[in-house]
C-alpha cells in the first residue's frame, strides 16, 4: 500500500543533500586549492601574449635567463640614477629572444604602458653580458606599427602570413643589425631593418642566416672582406653605477646634402673631440661605409651618454645615431669607432 506523502519528507531529503555536498567539498578542498595553486602559477609564467611576444616566443621556450633579467634590471638602475631618466627604476621590463644564431634580447621598458625606452642585451664569445645599445622614449626598434606598414607595402599581414604557414622572425646581427626576417611560404623571405623599415638585400642577410646556423660563435660577424670580427663586451658587471645627462644634437638626413660623401672623415676619438666638431661644422655624419647595411646607416650623429663609476670615473661613452628617419640608438663609442668613420655635414662651411 501506497504510504500518503508528507511535507517533511521533502525538507528531511534537502537537508541530507546539502550535508552530502558540504562532505564532498570538505574532502577535495586541499587538492581543490593545491591544483588551484599550480593554475595560478602557471597564469603567473604564461602572461598574455601580444603580437611582439607571439612571435618571438617561436625562437625560444623562456623570454630571458634569470641572469638576463638581473642584469638589465642593473642597467635600468644605472640609467634611472640620472634625474631626466629615473623612470626607469619604476619600469617594467618585457624580454623577447632575438635570433637566429645570436644571443641577444629586446628589453621594452615601460611605466603604466608609457614607454620608458628599450635596451637591446647581448652575450659575447665569453659568455658576458653587454648593453649593445639603448634607447629613451618611445622610439624602439620592432615596433609593431612600422612592421605592419612594411608588411602593407608587400601586399601582406601577419595573419596571412599565419595561415599560410610562413613566419616572421626577430633576428638581430652584430654589431647592430635590428631586423625582422618573413618567411614566406611560396616565395623568397623578405629582410626588413627594424629601425627604419627599408628592405635589406637579400643576399647578404642569407649569408647570415647560413653563418648562424654553422657557428657556435654567437657574437661575431664574417664582414664583406671575410675577416672575423668579435664584439667585446662593453658593459664590465658591477662597475658602473651612474650616468650624465643626456646630450642631443638637432636630428637631420644626411641625404639632403651629399657633400659630407666625397669629404675627407673627421678625427674623432671620444666625445670631447665630438664636441670639437660639433662646434666647427654643427652636424656630424656616420657611415660605416660597406658595412653601413648593419648600421642602417648612414646615420647623423645626434647626442652622447657618459656612463661613470662609483668614484665619478668616466669609463663608458655612448654615442646616438639615427632618430630622423629611423629610431635614435645610443651604441658605444668604441664600435663606431672600429666599424666606420665621421664626417662633417658641411665640410666647406666650418662655422
Amino acid at each position: 500500500m501506497k504510504q500518503p506523502f508528507h511535507p517533511a519528507w521533502n525538507v528531511i531529503r534537502r537537508i541530507t543533500g546539502i550535508a552530502v555536498c558540504l562532505l564532498c567539498v570538505i574532502t577535495l578542498l586541499p587538492l581543490l586549492q593545491a591544483e588551484g595553486a599550480g593554475i595560478q602559477d602557471a597564469s603567473e609564467s604564461m602572461q598574455p601574449l601580444t603580437i611582439a611576444q607571439s612571435t618571438a616566443v617561436l625562437h625560444s621556450d623562456i623570454m630571458a635567463p634569470d641572469t638576463v633579467q638581473q642584469f638589465a634590471h642593473e642597467q635600468a638602475l644605472i640609467l634611472g640614477s640620472e634625474a631626466t631618466g629615473k623612470r626607469w627604476k619604476q619600469a617594467e621590463l618585457n624580454f623577447y629572444p632575438l635570433g637566429p644564431g645570436t644571443r641577444s634580447w629586446l628589453v621594452y621598458a615601460d611605466v603604466e604602458g608609457s614607454p620608458v625606452g628599450y635596451m637591446i642585451i647581448s652575450e659575447n664569445d665569453q659568455g658576458q653580458l653587454q648593453l649593445s645599445e639603448y634607447g629613451q622614449g618611445g622610439q624602439r626598434p620592432y615596433s609593431s606599427s612600422l612592421l605592419n606598414q612594411v608588411l602593407d607595402r608587400h601586399q601582406l599581414t601577419l595573419q596571412e602570413l599565419s595561415t599560410e604557414g610562413g613566419e616572421l622572425q626577430w633576428c638581430y646581427a652584430p654589431p647592430l643589425l635590428a631586423y625582422w626576417k618573413v618567411d614566406r611560404p611560396h616565395a623568397a623571405a623578405i629582410y626588413i631593418d627594424a629601425t627604419n623599415g627599408d628592405t635589406l638585400p637579400e643576399g647578404v642577410l642569407k649569408e647570415l642566416d647560413v653563418d648562424s646556423q654553422n657557428t657556435k660563435r654567437p657574437h661575431s660577424m664574417t664582414t664583406m672582406s671575410g675577416q672575423t670580427t668579435v664584439i667585446p663586451s662593453v658593459s664590465p658587471q658591477g662597475s658602473l653605477r651612474s650616468v650624465d645627462s643626456m646630450y642631443l644634437q638637432p636630428m637631420f638626413n644626411p641625404a639632403d646634402n651629399l657633400l659630407w660623401i666625397t669629404s675627407k672623415a673627421v678625427s674623432i676619438t671620444g666625445v670631447k673631440s665630438l664636441n670639437e666638431q660639433w662646434k666647427d661644422y654643427k652636424a656630424i655624419v656616420f657611415s660605416a661605409n660597406h658595412q653601413n647595411v648593419f648600421y642602417g646607416g648612414p646615420l647623423p650623429v645626434s647626442g652622447y651618454q657618459i656612463w661613470r663609476n662609483d668614484r665619478g670615473t668616466a669609463l663608458l661613452q655612448y654615442v646616438a645615431i639615427g632618430g630622423h628617419t629611423s629610431v635614435r640608438r645610443f651604441v658605444p663609442l668604441q664600435t663606431l669607432i672600429r666599424d666606420g668613420h665621421f664626417y662633417a655635414f658641411n665640410p666647406k662651411h666650418p662655422s
